[in-house]
């Protein structure tokens, strides 16, 4: 679950670092990152409900034939 108060606060902070300090934080960040397979990236945004929101979006349609894209 997203805390947003809490992102807002940390982006904040992350942007008031001088440069050099931020640029070493997000290399710190991307080697941290950097084992996390496809697969688990996924895994967490779904576990996670990134995606919930989308269940209630219109159906899809293919420009080619006009026929419903399905999902899975």
């Amino acid at each position: 679950m997203t805390n947003p108060q809490l992102t807002e606060s940390l982006l904040a902070v992350i942007r008031s670092l001088p440069a050099d300090d931020r640029s070493w934080l997000l290399r710190q960040l991307e080697q941290d990152n950097s084992d996390l397979t496809h697969g688990a990236l996924s895994e967490m945004a779904m576990v996670g409900g990134a995606f919930d929101d989308l269940a209630a979006e219109p159906d899809l349609y293919s420009f080619s034939d006009g026929e419903a894209i399905a999902a899975g």
